[in-house]
């Protein structure tokens, strides 16, 4: 299609073979080979068509750099990137549901869908109807990632600093969400404040509209930030005329109805100033607000959150996007992470060959959905001593499920421990407390690590 680099995916998918971990769910063939200690379609004479795992597409109208040292000129797409994005979903970074209505394939859900959290509804998409799926697909920055090893490696791998723009003139301090430049000066936690102008250019052939800056603008942007609109020309070019007329920020306008905000694609060096894009309904209502008065702004990044985590949970964000892109809705990493994902939904400049910690996620969600299992018999999404005995497998789950599997030398499991806990305790300070001693012991001992005692221990604190 137009504009795309390349696609790919599972060409088979299979359940219940020898090996998976999770009963009546599908996996890609490739992951589920892998279980099965066997080819599942092996080639023979004459060769099954659909002996192949993935099949893959790359676009030939692009100007793809070849080399693998990640050394990419202006205007040149990595293709080994690329390739390494497309590889990533056919192995397993995709699930099989059809967001725009919600259904499962062949009505069973899938590996991928195992670990994806609707973060608002504390519920994931393998245990919702058909019409719960469809509303959370567009679930704009609400549905994450809950698998354990992507979990305990998000704070390793993600900085803090969300980029968002606050506009100060309203009642109520109101953040809106945005997508970052790949050029010009990054979004910072000092941020910039100022007021915001609509600029005002020629309507020619350049750019029809007199706000689209397209060529040079009219009005006086000095000291303030410049209020764009997306459209006919490049936004280098929109960002560099605004830079020229005085401007020291600019918020490009969409002109079509997208959310979140995608990014802003370009490259141009002698562009020093900021620059986000803000969605078409963000963009007219700030219009408005301009007619009535002024609006007042800081551009800058919110360094509260993890780039790419809710703020919920903390978990990293799957890319819900309104409306549904089928093929990239879900099944990537929401654009606004930080340092860019490999599995993003779009190819950034900054990637590189490394896909794993401490700058990418990608291996750890394979370890989620059983690329590297133990064959324990545990899912490893949930398994927090991944390779161990099987006696000491410590399974964290929800609160409502408890956890189970641990067995101490004397034959207690951790969740014996829990109910003794439960059995004797007066009120609930006293059941946190045991929780906490016992625990502490599970720590020491090194049946749990640090993060599972964290978690049992949360569960305790929000228990009723």
């Amino acid at each position: 299609g137009p504009n795309v680099l390349g696609s790919a995916g599972a060409i088979q998918v299979f359940r219940d073979f020898p090996g998976a971990e999770l009963p009546r769910t599908w996996y890609p063939v490739a992951l589920a080979s892998q279980l099965a200690g066997e080819d599942l379609v092996p080639c023979g004479t004459p060769v099954n068509v659909l002996c192949f795992d993935i099949q893959a597409r790359f676009a030939t109208t692009f100007n793809f750099y070849m080399g693998l040292d990640n050394n990419e000129g202006p205007g040149q797409q990595d293709l080994l990137a690329v390739i390494l994005h497309e590889l990533g979903h056919g192995l397993g970074f995709a699930n099989f549901v059809d967001e725009t209505t919600g259904t499962l394939l062949a009505g069973i859900p899938d590996v991928y869908s195992q670990y994806t959290l609707d973060v608002s509804r504390a519920k994931i998409w393998n245990q919702m109807t058909d019409a719960e799926r469809k509303v959370s697909a567009v679930n704009i920055r609400h549905v994450s990632w809950n698998g354990i090893n992507v979990t305990k490696a998000v704070p390793q791998v993600l900085a803090p600093g969300e980029p968002s723009v606050v506009v100060l003139s309203s009642p109520t301090p109101l953040a809106l969400a945005v997508g970052d430049a790949s050029f010009g000066t990054p979004l910072s936690a000092a941020g910039i404040t100022g007021d915001v102008v609509l600029a005002v250019d020629a309507a020619n052939a350049a750019g029809p509209s007199t706000t689209d800056a397209c060529t040079a603008i009219l009005n006086d942007l000095t000291g303030r930030i410049a209020l764009v609109d997306r459209g006919t020309c490049a936004f280098v070019v929109k960002v560099k005329n605004a830079q020229n007329a005085g401007a020291i920020g600019v918020l490009v306008g969409d002109n079509v109805f997208s959310l979140p905000p995608a990014g802003l694609g370009g490259a141009d060096p002698t562009i020093t100033i900021t620059a986000v894009r803000i969605s078409k309904p963000d963009a007219t209502a700030m219009k408005a607000s301009l007619a009535a008065g002024t609006v007042n702004v800081r551009m800058g990044l919110d360094m509260s959150v993890l780039a790419g985590t809710d703020r919920v949970d903390g978990l990293m964000m799957l890319a819900a996007l309104d409306p549904v892109a089928l093929g990239s809705s879900i099944s990537h990493v929401e654009a606004v992470a930080f340092p860019n994902q490999l599995m993003e939904p779009a190819i950034n400049v900054d990637l590189t060959s490394a896909i794993d910690t401490p700058r990418d996620l990608t291996s750890k969600l394979m370890t989620d959905i059983g690329w590297f299992s133990d064959r324990d018999g545990i899912p490893d999404g949930v398994d927090a001593c991944l390779g161990s005995d099987i006696r000491q497998t410590v399974v964290i789950d929800s609160c409502d499920s408890g956890v189970a599997n641990v067995v101490t030398p004397d034959g207690c499991t951790l969740s014996d421990l829990v109910l003794r806990c439960s059995a004797g305790a007066t009120n609930h300070g006293e059941y946190v407390s045991c929780i906490a001693k016992t625990t502490n012991g599970f720590k020491s001992a090194g049946w749990i690590n640090g993060y599972g005692e964290g978690k049992i221990q949360s569960c305790a604190a929000r228990s009723k």
